[in-house]
């Protein structure tokens, strides 16, 4: 069922919710931003979103639950802009190639978020971090396995030497994660759309059937 299909579905009322769910996530995004996580308090998100201060909390109980709300459906939205690669015919290091650009751009189109995210995420409640970590966990384990598998194809098409493709997998998603990291936490002005190459070079040269 497409997205179209279950907005169909939906009664009048609850079409109404989403949509201004969406307007109030939207608003706290820009001023997260602007003003940081701490910097920025719930009745100026109502004001942003033009909403009043008590109607934020029919949707959101506190700050911290629109927060991580809003990160895990961007957690969800990059999922949903990669998984299709997997499911792909054809050549592996295209498909990889993809892979990468597609996770750079996402990265690059979202900086602000992910830099305030990772400059505040030590501040959250433990039981708040620890919901969130799991979300995060089992994504994870999805998208590793997914990629396990592509390079299971890379190894049988003769692109890739013998190597276990967990490791092979690993190697490829720690080495894009370093960079990631790097371009989150150390803003130096650099473009992270423009280390696709980089990645790709390290990755290949190493793994690479000769």
């Amino acid at each position: 069922m497409n997205d179209s299909s279950a907005e169909k579905r939906l009664s009048r009322k609850e079409r109404e919710f989403q949509a201004r769910r969406t307007e109030i996530l939207n608003a706290a995004t820009r001023l997260f931003a602007r003003q940081g996580y701490h910097g920025t308090t719930m009745s100026e998100i109502a004001k942003e979103a033009e909403f009043s201060t008590g109607s934020l909390y029919n949707f959101f109980e506190n700050k911290e639950e629109l927060y991580f709300t809003l990160l895990k459906e961007k957690i969800e939205s990059l999922e949903v802009k990669v998984e299709d690669i997997y499911g792909e015919d054809g050549d592996v290091e295209e498909r990889l190639r993809n892979f990468i650009t597609r996770i750079l751009d996402y990265f690059h189109d979202e900086q602000d978020f992910f830099r305030i995210f990772a400059e505040q995420r030590q501040s959250f409640k433990t039981s708040a971090k620890g919901e969130f970590s799991d979300m995060v966990h089992e994504k994870y384990e999805k998208y590793l396995g997914n990629m396990v598998k592509l390079m299971d194809e890379g190894i049988k098409q003769g692109m890739f030497k013998p190597m276990n493709p967990v490791e092979l997998a690993l190697i490829f998603l720690g080495i894009i994660n370093t960079f990631l990291f790097v371009f989150v936490n150390i803003e130096d002005g650099q473009d992270i759309r423009q280390k696709s190459g980089a990645i790709l070079d390290i990755f290949f040269d190493g793994t690479r059937l000769k």
